[in-house]
C-alpha cells in the first residue's frame, strides 16, 4: 500500500490543507482527486426549484433569493460559515499530483486510485463515493460539517443554526461508508458559541483542519484509530433538494441577530 489519496473540491482552504497534511506526512499525498461542481444551467434551476416549492412557492423564494442577494450584510452573514485563519506564504499551487473530474465515480478515476493502492483516502467535500471505491483503502474517512448523528446530509451546521440547536453545530471527522456521513465517528470538533460568529467560526474550521491532519497522522502510525458507532435514529439526513431560498434568507437573519451582541464589541 501506498500513502493518501485526497478527494476533494477546489478552493483556497482545501489546497493549503492538502499541502500542510502532505509536508508533515513525508510527502505521503500521492493524489489529488478535484470534483468540479456541477452548475445547473437557468432552465434547469428553475425547474429544480420549481419540483422544490410548487408553482406558487416560487414567488415566495424568488423574494428570498433577492433578500439575500441584494443585501451585503446577509452575504456577510452566510460567507461566515466559511471563515477561517489566513495562512502565510501560501503554496499558489499543490505540491502533488492533481486529476480534475466531473464524476468522481468515473472508471478512469477508480482505476487510477486503484493502480496507487493508498493506505487512506481522505475525503473534504464533492459527491457521494461508491462503494468501490471507498473499498480501495484500508481507510476511507471523511470530514462532515455537521454533527453526526443528528445533522447528515446537506449543510448540517446551517441546520444546526436553523434550529436554534447551538449545541449541535460543530464538525464531524467520521469513517466513510456508503450510507451518507453514516460511518463510525472519529472525532466531533466543536467550540463555545459564546463569542461572535467571526470568531466562532475561524475557530471550528481551524480546529477541524488541525484535528483532521492529526487523525490523518495517527492512522498512518498506528495502522488504526478508536471510533464509535453512530445511533442514526436520533437524526436526520438532510438534502441537497431541500435546500431552499427561504432557509438561506432566515439562516443570514440568524446569524445576523447572533452577531448583534458583538457588534459594538468589534468597533
Amino acid at each position: 500500500m501506498s500513502g493518501i489519496v485526497v478527494i476533494t473540491t477546489k478552493g483556497e482552504a482545501r489546497r493549503n490543507f492538502v499541502n500542510v497534511l502532505h509536508e508533515e506526512t513525508d510527502n505521503a499525498v500521492a493524489l489529488v482527486v478535484l470534483q468540479n461542481v456541477r452548475r445547473l444551467n437557468l432552465t434547469k434551476r428553475i425547474i429544480s426549484l420549481y419540483k422544490k416549492v410548487g408553482f406558487f412557492g416560487m414567488f415566495f423564494e424568488l423574494y428570498h433569493f433577492l433578500a439575500v442577494k441584494l443585501s451585503s450584510q446577509k452575504k456577510y452573514a452566510l460567507a461566515l460559515l466559511s471563515y477561517r485563519s489566513v495562512i502565510s506564504n501560501v503554496q499558489v499551487e499543490y505540491l502533488t499530483e492533481t486529476l480534475e473530474t466531473n464524476d468522481i465515480n468515473e472508471d478512469t478515476i477508480y482505476e487510477h486510485i486503484k493502480k496507487i493502492n493508498p493506505d487512506i483516502i481522505v475525503i473534504w467535500g464533492g459527491y457521494i463515493l461508491k462503494p468501490r471505491l471507498l473499498e480501495i483503502a484500508r481507510h476511507a474517512i471523511n470530514m462532515h460539517f455537521g454533527v453526526v448523528p443528528y445533522y447528515r446530509g446537506v449543510n448540517g451546521v446551517q441546520h444546526a443554526i436553523l434550529n436554534d440547536d447551538f449545541d449541535h453545530i460543530g464538525i464531524t471527522i467520521h469513517h466513510a461508508v456508503s450510507e451518507v456521513d453514516a460511518g463510525e465517528v472519529i472525532k466531533i470538533i466543536d467550540t463555545s458559541y459564546r463569542k461572535s460568529p467571526e470568531n466562532f467560526f475561524i475557530t471550528l474550521n481551524d480546529m477541524a483542519t488541525r484535528e483532521y491532519i492529526n487523525v490523518i497522522k495517527t492512522i498512518l502510525k498506528e495502522g488504526s484509530i478508536a471510533s464509535r458507532r453512530q445511533d442514526l435514529s436520533k437524526g436526520k439526513n438532510y438534502l441537497s433538494k431541500e435546500w431552499t431560498y427561504g432557509e438561506q434568507n432566515m439562516l443570514a437573519k440568524k446569524i445576523l441577530a447572533w452577531k448583534k451582541p458583538y457588534k459594538k464589541l468589534q468597533k
